[in-house]
C-alpha cells in the first residue's frame, strides 16, 4: 500500500524502525494506525529513522514513546534541515496564525519533541553513524520534500539499502546516483548488497507524463505570460521546495512579485540559505515578498498598498484553504485570476479518488478559473530500474506501492523480487 510507511530492521541486540507514518486519509474502520501505535509501545526499539517529513512517513511520530519496553531511550533521526522545516510548521500551527487552534496542544507537544536535541540524530549527506549493531550511511535524495534521505544499513556482514521516496526529475536529481555510487563503493568494498527496499509509487501511474522541474518552470512561465493570466494564485505545498522555486522563477522572469504569507516566507528564507551555501542552482528564491497589511501604503511600492501594486503589475500569490486568504483573494475577483493547482490530483478528484479527496482543496479549486500544473515527487519506472541497476542487490523488496507484483515486469537484472505483505518477516 501507499501510506503508513513503517519498516523494522533488527538484529538480536538492536532494533531500528525506518519511518513511522500514518495512513493517507484512511477509512477509520480500516485504519491500522492504532495497531501500529500499540505495536511500538510494546516493542524493543533503539531508534526510528525518518526518511523525510511527509505525513505518511512521520504521521505517528508523536506517538513514539520516550523509552522502549527494555527502558532504553528511543532515538529519532531526520535530516537537520528537514527537522527545522517541521519546527517552523508546528511553531506556526501552535500559534494564533494556525487558524482555529483546536489542535494547538498537539502541535506544541510535537514542537517540544522536535526541539529536544537529546532525542535527535541529525542527518547530512553521505554521513555514517552507528546505532547498536548497525552502521548507517545516509544519502540525500531528490523528492518533493526538502532534505530527504535514503539509508545504507549494515550489520553482521549484511547490507540493506532503503530508498525512502525519491526521484531524479528535480534539480537535485542529478546528484542522486553519483552520490549513491560513491557511497556504495566506499562502504561495500566490492561486495553485493543483500536487500534493496525501494518505493514503487509510480507503478500505478505509468501512463502519466512526468515533467522535470525545469520543464514545469518553462510551462509555468508560458501560462503566466498569457494576458488573461496576469493575476495568478498558486496552491502548492509550502514544503515542496523545488516546485515553489519553479513558480517563483517563472514569476521573476516575467517581472512579477511572488507573494506568500509570513510562514511560507520564513520557510523560503531557510531554503534560500541552504541553496546558497550548497550552491543549489535554481533554488535561490529571488523576488519573494511576504503579505503586507492590505490598507497600508508602502513608499517602496510607489506609495501604493501591496494589493494595489499587485493589481497594477500582476503577481503570483500562494494561497491556501484558511479563511485568512479570503479577503486577499476576493480583492482580485473582478480580474478573474487563474488558480494554478500544483499538488497530486487525487486530493481534488472526488469521483476517482474518494478515499483521498480533500473537500477544502476541492472547493477552492472549483471556486476560481483553474488549471493543474504539477510534477510527481516519486520515482518513475526508469528511476526504479536505474536504482536496481546501481545497487545491484541480491533481492528487491517493493514498498510504498499498490503494484508490488508489477516489479516482476521491470528490468531487474539478476536481482530477485521478494514480495512481502504487512507483518511478514524476512531473515537476511
Amino acid at each position: 500500500m501507499i501510506g503508513g510507511s513503517i519498516t523494522e530492521i533488527y538484529t538480536e541486540n538492536t532494533h531500528l524502525f525506518i519511518d513511522f507514518g500514518s495512513e493517507l486519509n484512511p477509512d477509520p474502520n480500516k485504519s491500522t494506525d492504532s495497531k501500529m501505535i500499540e505495536m511500538i509501545n510494546k516493542s524493543e526499539c533503539d531508534a526510528v529513522l525518518f526518511s523525510h517529513y511527509h505525513g505518511d512517513h512521520i504521521g505517528l511520530m508523536g506517538s513514539i514513546p520516550e523509552t522502549d519496553i527494555r527502558g532504553r531511550k528511543i532515538m529519532l533521526g531526520m535530516g537537520l534541515e528537514a527537522r527545522k522545516v517541521l519546527i517552523r510548521i508546528h511553531k506556526t500551527l501552535s500559534s494564533d496564525f494556525g487558524g482555529s487552534n483546536n489542535n494547538a496542544g498537539e502541535h506544541i507537544k510535537l514542537l517540544e519533541l522536535l526541539k529536544n536535541r537529546s532525542r535527535w540524530i541529525d542527518f547530512f549527506n553521505k554521513q555514517t553513524f552507528t546505532i547498536g549493531d548497525f552502521t548507517i550511511t545516509t544519502v540525500r535524495v531528490d523528492h518533493s520534500a526538502f532534505d530527504a534521505y535514503m539509508f545504507i544499513i549494515q550489520a553482521e556482514g549484511k547490507t540493506i539499502v532503503h530508498t525512502g521516496d525519491y526521484r531524479t526529475h528535480g534539480r537535485m536529481g542529478e546528484r542522486l546516483f553519483p552520490d549513491l555510487k560513491e557511497v556504495l563503493d566506499t562502504v561495500m568494498d566490492g561486495k553485493q548488497p543483500d536487500i534493496l527496499i525501494t518505493e514503487g509509487t509510480m507503478l500505478e501511474r505509468t501512463t502519466e507524463k512526468v515533467m522535470n522541474e525545469v520543464e514545469l518552470e518553462t510551462e509555468a512561465e508560458r501560462i503566466l505570460s498569457l494576458p488573461e493570466n496576469k493575476y495568478a494564485f498558486l496552491l502548492c505545498s509550502s514544503t515542496n521546495v523545488e516546485s515553489l522555486a519553479s513558480f517563483c522563477n517563472a514569476a521573476k522572469s516575467l517581472k512579477r512579485p511572488f507573494i506568500v504569507n509570513s510562514y511560507v516566507f520564513s520557510q523560503i528564507k531557510a531554503y534560500r540559505k541552504v541553496a546558497v551555501r550548497e550552491k543549489l542552482k535554481g533554488l535561490e528564491f529571488k523576488k519573494v515578498y511576504p503579505f503586507e497589511n492590505m490598507d497600508t501604503p508602502n513608499e517602496k511600492l510607489d506609495g501604493l498598498t501591496q494589493p494595489e501594486y499587485m493589481k497594477k503589475h500582476g503577481f503570483v500569490m500562494m494561497v491556501g484553504t484558511s479563511n485568512d486568504y479570503i479577503p486577499r483573494m476576493e480583492y482580485f475577483r473582478d480580474g478573474d485570476p487563474l488558480l494554478i493547482y500544483s499538488m497530486w490530483h487525487g486530493y481534488i478528484d472526488k469521483k476517482n479518488h474518494p478515499d483521498t479527496y480533500n473537500e477544502a482543496y476541492g472547493k477552492l479549486y472549483e471556486s476560481w478559473r483553474h488549471i493543474g500544473l504539477h510534477t510527481s515527487g516519486h520515482a518513475t519506472v526508469e528511476d526504479i530500474e536505474k536504482m536496481i541497476s546501481v545497487v545491484c542487490a541480491k533481492k528487491i523488496i517493493p514498498i510504498h506501492t499498490t503494484k508490488k507484483n508489477d516489479f516482476e515486469g521491470l528490468n531487474t537484472g539478476n536481482s530477485a523480487i521478494e514480495i512481502l505483505n504487512d507483518g511478514d518477516v524476512l531473515e537476511v
